[in-house]
């Protein structure tokens, strides 16, 4: 009999909750157009429920002509912000609170007069959004291998992407402490982002294989993907349970499951029970990453995983009953 771990952290931030609440609030109050710019977060199946709701996507914003668009949760330069203004949209900005921080620092730093390093993915949209917010005046870096072709001013600030790893981002400040003459460091990975990479690391150690949950373009999935990697468990990343293959989970006595911030508890849950012979494991329980730090910054709003994209009728005819469903896991 194969044993089934959920890690202790996994799924939704409160950052994508309160997106998708806002969302759902501004297509429940217009009944004009509602597009989002882009993925509200990188899921494609958050994608296609909030297009059930009447909410549709677009990539490019010159196409959007009428009607409210979201801005996404991963922020946006200001010049996407003045364009939709001149394009008459109204406009609702869902971008989490983390992200705007990261922004304003990399403001602030460059008015000062510092030389801004981010640690980041450069074509990634939140580091998009960040480079944008300083005018541009912002040096993207991978990773502390990336300093070798910079040249370092006296005064350096460095700032993170949200969902980098912060062992990484220490040494980057280890390493340009050293050449320069002022060096300002500003932790802007997430609370949350730091919980999901945490509670991934435990769950390796116990597991001879791991599931990873998350849509392919997420950022901070992929990166739980490479830490259960780096602890020597090997690790799957798929969108969802079509995408596990039998192959994997053969010779696997303890298999782990955990997943992105962006992913929805039923997709958790739906690999849980594809991993577990059809069934949820008894001890089935979804803890989203650090609700009550996260309740000071966002509010009082419920993390429900996503629960209100989803038809409760149907969950009612697929779930389990009492604790072993998602929706009615306790919380501390």
């Amino acid at each position: 009999m194969k044993r089934v771990l959920i890690a202790k952290a996994a799924g939704f931030c409160y950052g994508v909750q309160r997106a998708v609440d806002i969302t759902l609030q501004v297509r429940k109050e217009t009944a004009d157009r509602v597009t989002s710019l882009g993925m509200v977060a990188h899921n494609h199946h958050l994608t296609d429920k909030l297009l059930a709701q009447g909410i549709e996507s677009s990539a490019d914003l010159g196409a959007v002509r009428e009607g409210t668009i979201i801005l996404s949760a991963h922020g946006v330069p200001p010049e996407t912000r003045l364009q939709a203004e001149q394009q008459g949209l109204t406009i609702v900005d869902v971008t989490c609170p983390f992200v705007t921080r990261a922004q304003r620092y990399a403001r602030q730093m460059v008015d000062q007069g510092y030389q801004v390093l981010l640690l980041g993915e450069v074509n990634h949209p939140e580091v998009r959004g960040i480079v944008g917010s300083a005018d541009g005046k912002v040096t993207v870096i991978g990773s502390v291998d990336d300093l070798a072709g910079i040249s370092l001013g006296r005064r350096v600030a460095i700032i993170s992407q949200t969902t980098q790893q912060a062992d990484m981002l220490q040494r980057v400040a280890k390493e340009v402490s050293a050449k320069a003459f002022e060096v300002r460091v500003f932790n802007t990975i997430c609370h949350a982002t730091e919980e999901l990479q945490e509670a991934a690391v435990e769950l390796a150690k116990k597991c001879d294989i791991a599931i990873v949950v998350g849509g392919r373009n997420s950022a901070n999935t992929a990166r739980l993907r490479e830490i259960m990697e780096a602890e020597g468990c090997p690790s799957f990343h798929v969108e969802s349970a079509a995408e596990i293959r039998e192959a994997w989970l053969m010779e696997a006595e303890t298999i782990g499951i955990t997943a992105g911030a962006s992913t929805p508890d039923w997709l958790i849950e739906e690999v849980a029970r594809r991993v577990n012979g059809g069934e949820l494991p008894e001890d089935f329980r979804i803890q989203h990453p650090d609700e009550k730090t996260m309740a000071k910054f966002f509010g009082e709003t419920d993390n429900i995983g996503g629960r209100n994209l989803v038809d409760q009728k149907s969950l009612a005819t697929t779930a389990s009953a009492g604790d072993k469903t998602p929706w009615s896991a306790p919380r501390d």
